[in-house]
């Protein structure tokens, strides 16, 4: 018979109000021509030896003023280029004896070139580029620009538009939009980052390569010096009526969770919601939760003696808007428990943001929190935190998480992260995305090795809608506080449709191939 064992997760310790949640053990370029030809026939003179392809586009990128985007089985990044050495010839003719490939191919939007291979009748890879339903979907993957390393959750969304998502943890997104907006651009953002413009026909096809860069404010030393960082903490806190939403408003959200044994899949969840989100002067007990949609992969043994689940997960995810459910980092009450430092100045959404850090005191022997608050410098907004147990003091933290287990059990937390992130809508803020990591070594009685437990949850608000926003009937809530992999689902055949949502990772996705997956899921009316 399998144990099933529960555990209580208390993310702010001090702070009783404050309980996140529970755990339980083809491409047309007609249109474009002339635009083409001025930016294709610019004159550029060049000397590259021993670089790679990649290298090479960087520097021409940066000597025509223009960015490259392109899928990797298009274009061989990391080659090596032996030589190339020309004098102001034509950029189109660089690239096509840098690429030596005849079926490669060039489509110009603004400062944008889309390198492609345009072969007769070739398949489309990857990602739709349109269906009847009036949708077209985009995807690609985000690059640190100077490491080549993919970043994840970077925001994605739609230029002046209320509707986004987000990277996953290899830097992938796919993103689907009405065919209406297809000639308006994608905004590509993170902290710490320039925010990177591209037009969306560009990504038509394909799940194409993304670029963007590290931007580094330089600052004097004795301004830094200046910065009375617990000062600016209480200063966001105090802006809060003025910086997030006074009304309230609806987000279709996209959450997931899912648990790990040793770095194997155990179960994946995930849903579609749409909140009531309540106005951010009051706290996250009046937001409500709505299912539109979801569906759940199990793939753990009936052999299995033990039995790790995720309670209220989606308490959690609500409950991680630390604006309006302040952990004791952010709680003028308990913020003498904390020291606070400035560290840095940053990029975020082409403004400049404080990065502030915070740990307990030294005097403080219980497990509190420590990480790092990203606030605007000119509205002293919060933007977001990523923050954690303190890892001095995580393995004494147990009685924080555990709910319900069995005596023969021993459990150790290893590691309780969270990453949060608001965006600006209409001059307003309001929480985007959110995600917590936690894990546990945990050990049977008379068993002679201990297994590791990794359960994630993960939340993007990738619409916002503010026009006659009402709460939801009763009937139509669903309980934030359940098992949500407990809950029974019917099979539905075409999941997703029109709904945007988080790319599962590599690991995921094997997981889910494997021969004894069950996958459930289901459709409510809306």
């Amino acid at each position: 018979m399998n144990r099933q064992n529960a555990y209580r997760f208390l993310p702010f310790p001090l702070n009783n109000k404050w309980i996140l949640l529970f755990l339980m053990i083809g491409l047309s370029l007609g249109a474009y021509s002339q635009q083409r030809d001025s930016l294709l026939s610019k004159p550029i003179t060049i000397n590259i030896k021993g670089a790679t392809v990649y290298q090479a586009l960087n520097q021409i990128g940066d000597l025509a003023d223009c960015f490259f985007i392109y899928d990797s089985k298009d274009v061989k990044s990391d080659k090596k280029v032996q030589s190339l050495e020309v004098t102001n010839k034509p950029l189109i003719d660089i690239l096509n004896q840098l690429l030596s490939d005849p079926a490669i191919d060039y489509k110009v939007i603004d400062k944008h070139i889309l390198i492609f291979r345009n072969e007769l009748n070739q398949k489309k890879t990857t990602v739709e580029v349109a269906d009847s339903s009036g949708f077209i979907t985009i995807g690609g993957v985000i690059y640190d620009k100077d490491t080549k390393s993919p970043i994840p959750f970077s925001t994605v969304v739609i230029e002046k538009l209320g509707l986004g998502t987000i990277s996953n943890f290899e830097g992938l997104f796919y993103l689907r939009i009405p065919k209406k907006f297809a000639k308006t651009n994608i905004i590509v953002s993170h902290l710490g980052y320039e925010n990177l413009s591209v037009p969306i026909e560009m990504l038509e096809g394909k799940t194409y390569k993304l670029y963007i860069q590290p931007r580094y404010i330089p600052i004097q030393e004795v301004f830094i010096r200046n910065i009375d960082a617990k000062g600016i903490v209480k200063s966001a806190i105090e802006n809060k009526d003025i910086n997030y939403y006074n009304s309230n408003i609806y987000l279709t959200s996209f959450y997931r969770e899912g648990v790990k044994r040793n770095n194997k899949y155990l179960g994946y969840s995930e849903a579609v919601f749409k909140i009531f989100k309540s106005s951010y002067q009051t706290g996250t007990e009046f937001d409500q939760v709505r299912l539109l949609k979801s569906r759940k992969i199990e793939l753990s043994e009936r052999s299995d003696t033990l039995v790790v689940k995720l309670k209220a997960g989606i308490k959690g995810a609500i409950d991680l808007d630390i604006v309006k459910s302040m952990p004791d980092f952010l709680d003028p009450e308990f913020m003498d428990n904390y020291i606070y430092t400035k560290n840095d100045i940053i990029s975020h959404d082409s403004r400049s943001a404080y990065v502030i850090n915070f740990e307990q005191k030294p005097n403080i022997y219980q497990p509190l929190f420590s990480g790092t608050i990203y606030i605007d410098v000119e509205k002293l907004t919060i933007l977001g935190a990523d923050f954690g147990i303190n890892p001095k003091y995580v393995e004494t933290s147990a009685n924080l998480f555990v709910l319900k287990k069995d005596r023969k059990i021993t459990v150790k937390p290893e590691n309780i992260w969270y990453s949060v992130k608001y965006r600006q809508w209409n001059g307003r803020y309001y929480i985007y995305h959110a995600r917590g990591d936690l894990s546990f070594n945990v050990k049977e009685r008379r068993k002679l090795f201990s297994n590791t437990y990794s359960l994630f949850l993960e939340y993007v608000g990738f619409q916002i809608d503010t026009l006659n926003v009402e709460r939801f009937t009763r009937r139509d809530i669903l309980r934030p506080n359940i098992v949500f992999s407990e809950e029974n689902y019917t099979y539905d055949s075409e999941f997703w449709k029109d709904l945007n949502f988080i790319s599962p990772e590599e690991d995921i996705n094997k997981a889910i191939s494997k021969i004894n997956l069950k996958i459930e899921s289901i459709e409510n009316e809306q």
